[in-house]
């Protein structure tokens, strides 16, 4: 499973669904565009992931209105 090398370290060699659910920044969403990949159904994946990103519109809705806020983001 492809990882930045500080995820890849964190994770050693446990399951990398198992790892993933551990992590602060898991999503459902998005785990299940990563084993819908690796069982070789691309498109399904795609499609996952195209669910799982924000729209445009609402994110810009949102960081208005949360402009106090710290975030922390990491990618998964």
């Amino acid at each position: 499973m492809p990882a930045c090398l500080s995820c890849n370290g964190s994770k050693t060699d446990n399951d990398a669904f198992e790892w993933y659910r551990k992590q602060r920044f898991y999503d459902p969403r998005r785990s299940m565009a990563i084993r819908a990949w690796t069982e070789g159904d691309i498109r399904l994946a795609l499609r996952l992931l195209k669910w799982a990103e924000p729209k445009p519109n609402e994110s810009r809705k949102n960081s208005k209105s949360r402009s106090n806020e710290d975030y922390s983001w990491q990618a998964a």
